[in-house]
């Protein structure tokens, strides 16, 4: 099959064709010799015998023709033939009849016998008449013995083979170490044009001796030199327009992917163990605000409440940062504060807050909720105190609630029971969404949302809240077990490409990567139409278990995508060690693209790098024409967002 066929490197190519001119070389001189030499051995062994019949009749004539001379006749013919050069010695009379006759076997033993059977030497006979004056006596025939001959033609023919041996093996091994020297520049070249494919730069330092060859790794060390340039440009724009990513656009303030870096910072084992608080906003009115007065109301309502928020800050300098996390929900982290000092603070904040009254309809205006944290706590966990506590805010006339251990066991007892509930049941809504190709209006894949209902209510539970109760109640692996096999179950029979979200903590767990690993196994034939969405900041944190993954499911021809692009510029590194299929663009670069032109650059920057790794790159929440045109413009022309389409319950 054409498809099998294994291309043989140049260096092997020429070692191989000259291995065979050179045995044809030798083997045919070698040959050569042997012929010649036979030939030469033939003719001397006639040259010998004719001498010896000619010296010998000449001194056996007289004797012949003489009555009674025949024992001295045979006498001088013994004593020649004593020597042992002849194999025989024929004397006739002119009836021929043998007169006298000596042989000796045609055999010697320090020849081998499959030589003399291959290299056969067969002496002729030399024949000469016997004449006295002129009276014929008789005939005289002579025949060499081949034995001597064969015996000098196998010390000759050992020492040729020994002669081309050595011979050969000097000029194949003087040709191999010029082929290697003439295509040393070769394969130094594709190895750095790897390199480059990889990102890593550097100069051949090797200079060929070949012309041609030197002009070729000049051009490549121009071309790494270029393209070393050209990225370190792309990443000192990125490092330029980092801040972007860090920060909320409407209200200045940074944004959640700033929030979690900070607050995993101040729960990472090197903090100095310093008591802190985190205090979760959320503004009750903000929805109703933009649907009724519009998203300018909407913004002068975010703005009002962030100078409250800020003044509460700035009364703390740097032990307190406030987050903008989502669209109404703020954070303040605040370190180094006793309990009593944070439920005043968080009183006032509640009270000052309540008077940006937007609605003025009597409606509750904010909800505040705080909890204590130190290093050494989870993210998740902490996360999940403040939750519980601005729920529990939600019941109370004053707003604002601290959490308490025994709010946030019951809160932790009741999802557990939740999550093993819908685990148990086996079912989930599968909602598909299109990442749409703008170019041909054709969907490269769609995105699969499960939405899980409340056994007990029948109602959706929203995923903002199951995903990081699943995380910390550590069952998220197992929720991404049933997704997974829901949505693989729909696909057979499809010809449809779903990607299925997986979170950090399923693609580090043995237990999920080896049902995983079994699974696809046992559906090779869904393989190539999955694909598996990363956060990008895996990539970051658990890099190793990542590839791993990465590997594992490339295996079974899956194909992978890393979420949030941007949103951390410490992945890139890990960008180009598992160099997925495509890069999905974090949707807080993206919004109103079409009127940020710091965005526009961060994103052109973005989407250059991805490209020179060549990784397809996408663009999510993209919801207005605006949006798509301007990212299309970017050259993002893989989009999906509620522009193009909603995601549709999949039937």
């Amino acid at each position: 099959m054409k498809g099998n066929k294994t291309n043989m490197k140049l260096s092997s190519q020429l070692s191989v064709s000259l291995l065979v001119f050179l045995i044809a070389v030798f083997l045919g001189s070698f040959l050569i010799n042997i012929k010649l030499t036979q030939e030469y051995v033939h003719e001397q062994l006639a040259t010998h015998a004719q001498d010896t019949a000619t010296s010998l009749g000449l001194s056996i004539t007289p004797y012949v023709s003489e009555d009674g001379g025949l024992p001295i006749a045979e006498t001088m013919i013994n004593a020649i033939f004593d020597r042992g050069y002849y194999q025989s010695i024929l004397l006739s009379d002119l009836d021929g009849n043998q007169l006298v006759i000596r042989e000796n076997p045609n055999k010697i033993d320090t020849v081998p016998e499959w030589f003399t059977d291959i290299i056969e030497v067969d002496p002729p006979v030399k024949e000469t008449e016997l004449s006295n004056g002129w009276n014929m006596a008789g005939y005289l025939a002579v025949k060499s013995h081949p034995g001597l001959a064969n015996e000098k033609l196998w010390e000759s023919i050992k020492q040729s083979a020994a002669m081309f041996s050595f011979a050969f093996a000097i000029a194949y091994v003087a040709l191999f170490f010029i082929i290697r020297a003439i295509t040393k520049p070769l394969s130094i070249v594709t190895t750095k044009i790897s390199d480059i494919q990889r990102l890593e730069f550097s100069q051949i330092e090797y200079k060929p001796f070949t012309k041609e060859l030197s002009f070729i790794v000049l051009a490549i060390n121009k071309l790494s030199a270029s393209v070393e340039a050209m990225f370190k440009e792309l990443s000192e724009k990125a490092e330029q327009f980092k801040s972007i990513a860090f920060e909320d656009n409407v209200t200045g303030l940074m944004n959640r992917n700033a929030f979690k870096r900070h607050l995993n910072a101040l729960l990472s084992s090197s903090a100095a163990g310093e008591r802190g608080y985190l205090i979760i906003v959320r503004l009750a009115q903000l929805s109703h605000v933009n649907n009724m007065q519009g998203a300018a109301q909407g913004d002068e309502y975010l703005k009002r409440a962030v100078s409250v928020l800020q003044s509460l800050v700035s009364d703390y300098h740097d032990k307190a940062n406030c987050f903008r996390v989502s669209g109404a929900d703020f954070a303040i982290c605040m370190e180094g504060i006793p309990q009593n000092e944070c439920a005043l603070r968080v009183e006032e904040l509640a009270q000052k807050l309540s008077t940006v009254d937007m609605l003025k309809d009597g409606s509750k205006v904010v909800w505040v909720g705080g909890t204590e944290f130190t290093s050494g706590d989870s993210f998740s966990e902490v996360m999940e105190k403040a939750d519980s506590a601005l729920l529990a805010s939600t019941r109370l006339d004053r707003c604002w609630q601290l959490a308490s251990k025994l709010s946030y066991i019951q809160s932790n007892t009741e999802w557990r029971t939740r999550l093993n509930r819908i685990i148990s049941h086996q079912h989930a809504d599968i909602f598909l969404q299109p990442i749409i190709n703008v170019e041909t209006s054709s969907a490269i894949y769609h995105e699969g949302f499960a939405r899980f209902k409340d056994v007990a209510t029948n109602e959706y539970i929203p995923m903002s809240q199951l995903i990081p109760a699943s995380e910390r109640l550590n069952l998220i692996p197992k929720v991404d077990t049933l997704v997974t096999t829901l949505i693989s179950r729909k696909l057979h029979g499809s010809n449809l490409s779903i990607a299925v979200n997986l979170s950090t903590a399923s693609i580090c767990d043995p237990e999920f990567t080896s049902w995983l690993s079994a699974f696809l196994n046992d559906n090779k034939e869904i393989g190539p139409q999955l694909v598996f969405e990363i956060e990008d900041d895996s990539l970051i944190h658990n890099k190793q278990s990542v590839i791993a993954f990465t590997n594992l499911v490339r295996s079974f021809k899956a194909r992978i995508t890393i979420e949030h692009f941007g949103a951390n510029l410490a992945s890139l590194t890990g960008l180009r060690a598992i160099h997925p299929d495509y890069v999905k663009i974090s949707g807080n670069l993206t919004k109103d693209i079409n009127e940020s032109g710091d965005n526009q650059l961060f994103i052109s920057s973005l989407v250059s790098i991805a490209t020179s790794l060549q990784i397809s790159v996408i663009s999510e929440l993209v919801e207005s024409e605006e949006e798509s045109s301007t990212l299309k413009n970017l050259k993002v022309i893989n989009q999906q967002g509620y522009y193009h389409a909603r995601p549709e319950l999949w039937k």
